[in-house]
């Protein structure tokens, strides 16, 4: 990654004539449900503007207001040089003229030793161009509670039933115990954790080329019926109606559920606060769903950071991200979060110690490289983006267990609201 230095040599001549106009770069993150890590990367940012002589505004927004605070911040022509955005969001910002493609960018951590995970790029692609970069990788496993899958005399879930059974035995010895700590607010958590359990019981959104969309099938109905039913039966409290992105961690984190999907952030935490809940903890596959086309989901994501198309300190902007990547840089942040933040680098999950040597890491390589995207069965879209964004698949199981709606009409409507986005496209 010696690219790094040239970079910044390269560009030293040009921020000396450029640095007196360059008065100001704000950078907006994304919080990282690791108070370390919003520092040090605020203290990143702060060190660039004084190497750069520019004054550098680092604000980190919770996910849960990001996408709002930037639609008002794009609408009032304020929004931030560069923020970051899960990743599975750039399409839709990109088709929207609102950034700008990172080809250099891109091509510069392409060209590191070993690379980078090649499976997160599809999600920046609008065009034939990158308009997004990947800061790490989303890996969600399964936490699972040994203690209490032994106590009850189960073994670890394999099958979503499986999982269920474990949870109502769970529940009925402890009824002030959560089965599973699954969001079905409107949080992030609960898009991704919803596309998780669908695509397990083998419904998807689009075809394989992407043209139609196949949201209304049996698959995707009987995997609402699941959820139905597991909140009917207490298995999935109701509280979860109205979790933000932190509730399944605070449910796990205080001993109050048995399951929950959660990148590594949750193991991170129990390695520095709860030894006891760690050592009672499991992290195994996402459960695989019923019949033929059942299988065990994991969505691929990430953070990323996105350049807005309307800034005047784009080249700076850039010059950040040069910054941030370099590997003195990156991996102390990447430890920082104790593995809720897997590298974009493969070879860094071999050679760093807090990878390599953790047993319960040992197959977030195979996750990184394989697991599903926003566009399952087909590539990321715009679309897929949009639909994303839009929270389309909460607000259907919402309609399900607020409203009353049945299983089979919650997936015809959020059919039918894909298909308008996808109408408007045109």
């Amino acid at each position: 990654m010696n690219w790094f230095k040239t970079a910044l040599l390269a560009s030293a001549v040009v921020m000396s004539t450029s640095a007196v106009q360059a008065k100001q770069l704000t950078i907006w993150g994304l919080q990282a449900f690791n108070k370390q890590a919003d520092a040090l990367i605020g203290d990143m940012a702060k060190d660039f503007g004084k190497q750069h002589g520019v004054d550098v505004q680092y604000v980190v927004v919770p996910a849960n207001v990001l996408t709002e605070r930037l639609a008002a911040a794009f609408e009032g022509n304020s929004a931030p040089d560069v923020f970051m955005q899960l990743g599975q969001n750039s399409q839709y910002y990109a088709e929207s003229g609102l950034i700008q493609p990172l080809d250099g960018v891109l091509t510069k951590l392409r060209a590191a030793e070993g690379g980078i995970y090649e499976s997160l790029v599809p999600q920046a692609m609008y065009k034939g161009h990158p308009y997004s970069v990947p800061i790490e990788v989303d890996v969600v496993p399964m936490y699972a509670r040994k203690d209490l899958l032994k106590e009850v005399g189960k073994d670890v879930p394999k099958t979503w039933e499986e999982l269920r059974e474990a949870a109502k035995a769970i529940v009925k010895q402890h009824p002030q115990y959560i089965g599973l700590g699954v969001p079905l607010s409107n949080a992030n958590d609960a898009e991704t954790d919803l596309r998780m359990l669908v695509w397990s019981f083998g419904g998807a959104m689009f075809s394989k080329d992407g043209s139609a969309i196949t949201w209304n099938s049996p698959d995707t109905v009987a995997a609402y019926t699941f959820i139905k039913d597991m909140v009917d039966e207490g298995t999935i409290p109701r509280s979860v109606l109205t979790w933000d992105d932190g509730g399944n961690n605070t449910a796990y984190q205080t001993g109050r559920a048995a399951f929950i999907m959660n990148p590594p952030s949750v193991y991170s935490w129990m390695e520095e606060n709860d030894k006891d809940l760690l050592s009672n903890t499991a992290l195994i596959n996402i459960p695989r769903g019923p019949g033929k086309d059942g299988l065990g989901a994991t969505l691929l994501g990430s953070f990323s950071w996105l350049v807005s198309k309307k800034s005047d300190q784009a080249d700076l902007a850039k010059q950040w991200l040069e910054y941030f990547y370099q590997p003195d840089h990156y991996k102390k942040l990447i430890e920082v979060t104790g593995g809720r933040w897997v590298p974009i680098f493969p070879q860094m999950t071999k050679t760093m110690p807090l990878f390599a040597n953790n047993p319960a890491y040992a197959n977030f390589d195979a996750l990184a490289r394989n697991g599903l995207t926003i566009g399952y069965k087909g590539a990321p879209t715009p679309l897929a983006s949009q639909v994303y964004t839009s929270k389309i698949l909460s607000n259907s199981v919402q309609r399900m267990l607020v409203d009353g709606d049945s299983p089979k009409d919650a997936v015809a409507w959020a059919q039918k609201q894909i298909e308008d986005l996808k109408a408007k496209q045109k």
